[in-house]
């Protein structure tokens, strides 16, 4: 029998991505998704199934609290109209406060709730939501702030789209990946650091670099000036293959992009988002460098030299010591959702 199952996820494509996968994973159950404007753009050219859901974040300035109110009933009431009118039969919150006003109508509607948490550290929203959750999956095995009733299933990842697709034959591709949004610190970091590799290695490497499209423009002009190859987007669609292609990664640390370089074995240069709400990026990064091959960077310390060196080691080098492949887990997430659907 196919159930269907509601998704809700909304802010930024680190929420979204896993939740993605959880319906790719899954051809059983018919999945719904319960987004925000900001993340419709990832599915709207898609055949999957959504709704929008108006929500608003949690702000300390008292002048925004009667939007935000207003914001969160307005979700609860549409969230109540699509519960009874669709009849899920069981609600995955990804967190984010897009998720808030959904899940506190499924409790009123005694509907079952499972929460997944991406990070190393259980998100504010997430831990307001785990008092109304049946079970929530963690991602990382040990993660702030969880209790008793979580479990470790790790994150699941998107299929890749084009696994013909190899890098060109003597060229080793940089990647240089900052979430889905990208990171306008690397637009910064990345010049200075290829600046420092010696002008015969340059003909060897190619740059791909995820900037944001205000950036592009300025990044071309010097990386022409540096005299290396590069490729400049906004968005890569398919990162799995990417990441499987490059010989070196450079990356925020979002639970995600961290899962995907574990997957392929990539060594990994990591620059935690210091701005990251209870650090969780430089927490993510720790656990992960646990079990993977990487190093990790404050973007406000940066030694471009010794990075540099780094670099040019694993490039050139043979057999460096690769990540550990992970076993396979006993318990997935979707393995827990057809669990909690019996």
């Amino acid at each position: 029998m196919r159930h269907k199952i509601f998704l809700v996820a909304g802010g930024t494509g680190g929420h979204l991505f896993p939740a993605i996968a959880t319906s790719e994973n899954d051809r059983k159950n018919n999945y719904v998704f319960l987004l925000d404007e900001r993340t419709k753009k990832y599915v709207e050219n898609t055949n999957k199934k959504y709704h929008i859901i108006i929500s608003h974040k949690f702000q300390k300035n008292p002048i925004y609290f009667p939007l935000m109110i207003l914001k969160i009933f307005i979700g609860f009431l549409q969230s109540i109209y699509l519960i009874i009118n669709h009849k899920p039969k069981l609600i995955v919150g990804f967190g984010g406060y897009t998720s808030i006003p959904t899940l506190i109508a499924a409790k009123l509607l005694g509907k079952k709730i499972l929460l997944h948490e991406q990070n190393a550290v259980l998100g504010r929203t997430n831990r307001l939501l785990s008092l109304v959750a049946e079970r929530v999956a963690l991602t990382f095995k040990k993660t702030k702030f969880a209790d008793k009733k979580a479990i470790h299933t790790g994150i699941p990842l998107r299929k890749e789209k084009q696994k013909n697709i190899s890098p060109q034959k003597n060229i080793f591709n940089i990647l240089v990946i900052g979430g889905s949004q990208g990171a306008s610190i690397f637009t910064k970091l990345m010049p200075k650091i290829i600046e420092n590799i010696k002008k015969k290695h340059l003909v060897k490497i190619m740059v791909l670099q995820q900037t944001r499209e205000e950036d592009i423009n300025e990044l071309q002009n010097i990386y022409k000036k540096i005299g290396v190859k590069f490729k400049l987007k906004s968005f890569f669609s398919n990162i799995q293959t990417e990441i499987r292609n490059a010989k070196i990664v450079f990356s925020r640390c979002g639970s995600s992009t961290l899962a995907e370089i574990e997957n392929h074995q990539s060594f990994s240069v990591l620059f935690p988002l210091p701005t990251a709400i209870d650090n969780h990026q430089y927490l993510n990064a720790l656990e992960f460098k646990k079990k993977n091959n990487c190093i990790i960077q404050n973007q406000n310390d940066v030694d471009y030299k010794k990075v540099s060196q780094v670099l040019m080691e694993h490039l050139f080098k043979k057999n460096l010591c690769k990540n550990k492949r992970k076993s396979t887990k006993k318990i997935s997430l979707n393995m827990v959702i057809n669990d909690m659907l019996n």
